[in-house]
């Protein structure tokens, strides 16, 4: 054994040392970018955003993220020109401060944005996706015992008192978002289980843990998601027994578009009744309709990135007038990018996701990304129905869209060569 080879034997242990904590902080990381507790902090202030000085504990999430770049500089350089679809959507939010109506408010927004997808590009290019999921399923049980145990010991701050007494809303201060979270929590800690056999009670375990949160929101759309996402998990699964469970599940999956098309249209009552909706989406169909003569006037480049909702006497005004209430979101991912950047915008963005969708249905035979990937894109796609998660700064959901994208991007390049 030569000296070099002796050395580099005696460094192993170091090394994977570092990588495993390298993972605990990346984890740590995540959890940072679903904003625990930030919405809390705000309504304690009686603020719309959370104060400027909150933006502290994104401090070693910052710090953490410019050593990994540089570090992997090259790596980082490779991941970003593989996803021009992913930074073509940057480029185009910081365009837009040219004609923002909030122009530094669009800026300190984009620096956040870009912040964030990077360390959802990192993600990416740094752990395989075995790996990966185990990473954003530490992030989940860190948010999960969070919320618990914040829901348990704390219940004036962990539940809510007003518009919904008594849901959880965990570390957060609405239920929605509580069960949005824990409704992707329930898919990635399954996905755990099953890429890590060794531990498999510990994630489902969490994965229950989660589940029972998603109850404990009363969160129907949660429901619905969670659910979703284990269902895609468990057709991406008998899909790989062979062409006759593969086609079973395309034939439910086809009649389950039909039944659910058929009552959309014909009986929408019947959903929203199981739902325990109203027709109005909770309000949200009242937010749309009220918002689209603000689209119709700057149809193709909006009114820049996340300026729409911010200047109380700008055309947002007309929108909280007509709904009566302090609407800060749109509730919809299409809506928010029709307002923040136009028809240019929306296209951009269907055309990444349309993209990524595609190599998530063609990874299902995948052994290493065929479970997870093509149900959190399934749950994603979902809510970006209801939910303003794409594009969004600070934002867990868009964090791991992107790195789940980049991730697809990475195998295809490498399956090319």
């Amino acid at each position: 054994m030569t000296i070099a080879h002796a050395s580099a034997d005696a460094d192993a242990p170091a090394r994977a040392g570092f990588a495993r904590w390298e993972g605990v902080a990346a984890a740590l990381c995540l959890a940072q970018f679903s904003e625990p507790l930030f919405a809390a902090i705000a309504q304690s202030q009686g603020l719309a955003e959370p104060p400027g000085y909150a933006r502290i504990f994104f401090l070693p999430v910052y710090a953490f993220l410019a050593f990994v770049l540089w570090r992997d500089r090259a790596l980082a350089a490779r991941t970003a020109w593989a996803a021009p679809l992913l930074m073509s959507l940057v480029v185009l939010a910081g365009a837009s401060t040219l004609w923002s109506i909030d122009s530094g408010a669009t800026l300190r927004r984009v620096v956040w944005l870009t912040l964030t997808m990077a360390f959802g590009l990192y993600l990416a290019w740094r752990y395989e996706w075995e790996r990966l999921v185990t990473v954003i399923g530490g992030a989940f049980v860190v948010l999960i015992a969070g919320s618990l145990l914040l829901g348990l010991v704390a219940p004036s701050v962990g539940r809510m008192t007003f518009e919904h007494p008594g849901a959880w809303s965990g570390l957060w201060t609405h239920k929605n978002t509580l069960g949005g979270i824990m409704a992707l929590g329930v898919a990635v800690c399954v996905s755990a289980a099953l890429v890590e056999p060794k531990r498999r009670r510990f994630w489902f375990a969490w994965a229950a843990g989660a589940f029972a949160l998603v109850l404990l929101s009363t969160s129907k759309t949660a429901l619905v998601a969670s659910m979703l996402g284990v269902a895609v998990i468990g057709a991406c699964m008998l899909v790989r027994r062979g062409p006759l469970p593969a086609l079973l599940v395309g034939a439910g999956v086809l009649g389950v578009v039909i039944v659910g098309t058929s009552i959309v249209l014909l009986a929408p009552d019947v959903i929203v009744a199981v739902l325990g909706r109203d027709l109005t989406l909770t309000g949200r169909t009242e937010i749309w309709d009220a918002a689209a003569p603000a689209v119709a006037a700057q149809p193709w480049f909006g009114y820049g990135y996340y300026a729409f909702w911010l200047p109380d006497n700008g055309p947002a005004f007309w929108v909280r007038e007509a709904v009566a209430w302090q609407v800060a979101s749109a509730h919809s991912s299409w809506l928010e990018m029709a307002l923040g950047m136009g028809r240019v915008g929306v296209m951009l963005l269907a055309l990444q996701l349309i993209a990524t969708l595609w190599r998530g249905a063609g990874a299902i035979m995948d052994p290493r990304a065929g479970l997870w990937a093509p149900a959190f894109l399934a749950a994603f796609a979902l809510y970006t129905m209801s939910e303003s998660h794409a594009m969004q700064a600070n934002n867990v959901f868009w964090t791991i869209y992107v790195a789940v994208a980049a991730r697809l991007v990475l195998d295809a390049r490498e399956r090319k060569t």
